[in-house]
Parts: structure tokens; sequence; C-alpha cells
């Protein structure tokens, strides 16, 4: 390693080639220098919130019996990896708990080179988890890149957690093909299927394993609940004038600060249609949080009753939509 700089967009890591001990084709290792190229670099990791990029010269080599040259990289280094294995590692590590884009903007790679990895990493055609004791617990998630959704996570989530596949698309027919290899002893064993709110994703899943049960995924229902929130608080600010916060809305209450409590009492106190739709947010949030189903029953028909009568339109709306999911809402 010759020295580690920061930069304005992370830190710079410059290293320097090694000179070869031969050259490969005639095994002879009198060499001479013959040039310089421009510098290279290539992801290599983070450190803390910024990423840390690799960087070298490469140097061309002759040898003086074959008058062939060589350019040398970083032992560590493939020809043409762009970036290096401990990126991989850290990236691998990273998509465990947050998203390809976060990722990819914290590594300083692209969302494709991430889906690359993923590819290469976990197997598509996987099916040690066919054996698994038990019952089977699998879940369906999309996964966007730059606002176009392009393909589909299948994961087990029970009797442990793991990554099955990644389908090349959202196309039901690939969903489909996916459930159909399957073998039907192993599907007779799929108790449950969480999956996003869409409805043909559902109607394939109960096609294909019809003794599992389908589930709506709290975290889609609550997203949602924050996108309609978010949209109204953007109409209501249009016609104001005047900024309103995001956070003290879109975040739990238990996890608001004391600044944000304040935001937020003056927000309901200003705007009481907006605040019948924050507490329709936080009432859904309750609903998930129910320890029998008498009480989430009891839970959900309080909330479309709420929802029923609130004096936004957005309510109105909101409850067409929960009660088309009342089954897989139910189902936790």
């Amino acid at each position: 390693m010759i020295g580690l700089e920061e930069t304005a967009t992370g830190w710079l890591l410059t290293v320097d080639a090694p000179r070869p001990a031969h050259y490969s084709p005639c095994g002879h290792s009198d060499l001479h220098r013959h040039g310089t190229l421009a510098p290279r670099r290539a992801p290599h990791g983070a450190v803390g919130l910024r990423p840390v990029t690799l960087t070298w010269v490469p140097r061309r080599w002759r040898c003086v019996a074959c008058r062939q040259t060589v350019c040398p990289r970083p032992a560590w280094l493939r020809p043409w990896q762009r970036w290096t294995p401990a990126a991989q590692e850290a990236a691998l590590i990273l998509l465990r708990e947050a998203n390809f884009r976060s990722v990819a903007r914290l590594l300083g790679v692209t969302d494709n080179q991430l889906r690359r990895l993923v590819d290469r990493v976990v197997p598509r055609a996987d099916t040690t988890w066919w054996d698994q004791p038990g019952d089977l617990v699998l879940s369906l998630d999309e996964h966007s890149f730059r606002g176009q959704d392009l393909l589909i996570t299948v994961a087990l989530h029970a009797p442990e957690r793991r990554l099955l596949a990644i389908l090349p698309d959202d196309r039901l027919r690939s969903l489909e093909t996916w459930l159909a290899a399957i073998p039907e002893a192993v599907r007779t064993r799929i108790r449950a299927v969480t999956v996003d709110l869409k409805r043909a994703d559902a109607r394939v899943v109960r096609r294909w394993c019809p003794a599992a049960q389908v589930l709506a995924d709290p975290f889609h229902l609550l997203q949602d609940a924050n996108r309609r929130l978010d949209e109204i608080r953007r109409l209501e600010q249009a016609e104001v004038r005047t900024a309103i916060p995001r956070w003290p809305l879109v975040k739990g209450h238990e996890h608001l600060t004391p600044r944000q409590q304040a935001q937020l009492g003056d927000l309901l106190a200003r705007w009481p249609a907006l605040g019948q739709l924050y507490h329709l947010k936080e009432d859904l949030r309750a609903l998930f949080r129910a320890q029998t189903p008498a009480e989430a029953r009891q839970a959900w028909e309080r909330w479309i009753l709420n929802a029923e009568a609130c004096d936004h339109a957005e309510g109105m709306v909101w409850a067409r939509t929960i009660r088309r999911w009342c089954r897989e809402i139910q189902g936790h």
C-alpha cells in the first residue's frame, strides 16, 4: 500500500501493482519497464458511511526474450474485475439489512452490479429447502430499480430464514414457472405465503399452493399507508403554501423525538383531516400487534368504521383497499 487519502466523496486507497516474477509464455525472468497506463479505480468497500476506492497505476513490462508485454494488477483482482472481493463481501452483508439502491450508493457501484453479484452467489435452482422438515412459510417481494419493477425475490421464513430465488422479472409467468417446478408433495407443506398488495400474485399462489394461507405483507401495508399520508400532506402543503414536515407524520409515534412530537401536535391541530389519516395509520400499525384473532378482528372493524367516517375522501378510498385485503390481513 502506498497511502490512504480522504476526499470529498470518500476514501482513496492507493496501492502499487507488483512487478511480475516472469512472463508465462516463455518463463523468462528478465523484464524491463515499458511505460505506464492511466490510473485505474475499483470500489473497495466502505468505512462508516463513506465509500473506499482502490486506485493503482498499471505498469507495462516487456520480456527481453519473447518481446511480449504484461500489465500486472493487484494480486486479489481478477482480469476485468470492476470492484474488489472486499467490496463484494461488504455488499452481501449490507444487502441483508438495506435495499439495493442504498447499498449501491454507499459502495459506489450500480444497482445492476449488485444484481449480478446476487445472481452469482444465490443459485436460482436451489432445491435444498425441499428437504426441510415440517411446515414451510414463504414470502414474495418485488424489488424495483430506478422506479421500475424488475424482479421478484422468494424467501423462506420458516423453519429457517433464507433467500430461495431471484426471478428474472416481475411477470406472473416467471412466478408460475418457479412454483410449478416445486414437487407437489413440497407445495402441500407450504402453510403460508406473504405477498405484496398485488392481487395477481395472490391468485397465482392460491392456484399452485391451495393448502397455503395467503397473507398481506405488513411492511407493504404500512408503506402504502405512509404513501397515502404523504400525498395528502403534499396537497395540503401546496394549497397553503407552507412547509409541512413529513417525518412527524410517517414516523412511528413511539420513535418521535421531542421536537417531532411538538411538530405533530401542531399539525394535528391545524389540519384535522390530515390528523384523522395519521391516526388511521397508527391504528393500522396497532392492528398487527394484536395478541389474539378476536382482538385483531375487533381492531379491524373499528379501523374500517373510522376510515369510512373520515372527513377526507381518502379515508373512504383507503377503506375499500383494506376491505379487499380483509382475509389476507386478518390471517396474521
